[in-house]
């Protein structure tokens, strides 16, 4: 591996703040296609906790994944790892989580951060075909994000609500928000 493997290599670490024992093996940029393919991987030799329990357990086998990244000078990118899982014997077989994706999801923390930021000044069919991604998986975002902020958030009683409904998309798919008028907060959405 050259200097600039190393460089390369380096410099994505950096951007996808990985530390130990993650690490990218590998940086493939492909012009023609327009993407860049990084790939994370391990020491074989490395020890896993139980995500659940933290009792030291034996790699019972790899998922291969792939998550998508925020663009790099305007090349989409992606991320790609083979994800340990662990068989536990209180809680069964469990993947690893990785520092850079929510559990279960298809993108990076940061590819969500920026579909967010997003929403918040455009529609999702916009943000969706901006980024190249569907309607579906930029409402999936959105979902999760919204469980996000819930799970931070204190429940108090709103003494002023107001119920919106707006269209999903064409058609007659409608989106009810329910909202704290005296906060400007959004409650609830159901569709």
């Amino acid at each position: 591996m050259g200097d600039g493997s190393r460089s390369t290599n380096s410099l994505y670490a950096k951007i996808l703040g990985l530390t130990a024992p993650w690490e990218v093996g590998d940086v493939d940029i492909r012009l023609e296609a327009k993407e860049v393919h990084i790939t994370v991987a391990v020491p074989e030799d490395f020890e896993w906790f139980c995500p659940e329990c933290e009792d030291r357990l034996p790699i019972l086998d790899h998922r291969e994944r792939t998550w998508r990244h925020p663009d790099t000078c305007q090349l989409r990118t992606f991320i790609h790892a083979r994800v340990p899982r662990l068989s536990c014997r209180e809680h069964g077989v469990r993947q690893v989580r990785v520092p850079w994706a929510e559990d279960g999801s298809r993108f990076a923390a940061l590819f969500e951060a920026l579909v967010i930021d997003w929403l918040q000044e455009a529609g999702v069919n916009g943000v969706a075909f901006r980024l190249g991604i569907s309607w579906d998986q930029a409402m999936g975002i959105m979902k999760r994000a919204v469980v996000r902020g819930e799970a931070r958030e204190t429940r108090t009683v709103s003494r002023y609500i107001g119920v919106d409904e707006t269209s999903e998309r064409k058609g007659h798919r409608y989106l009810t928000i329910v909202s704290n008028l005296e906060e400007s907060k959004v409650l609830f959405v159901s569709s």
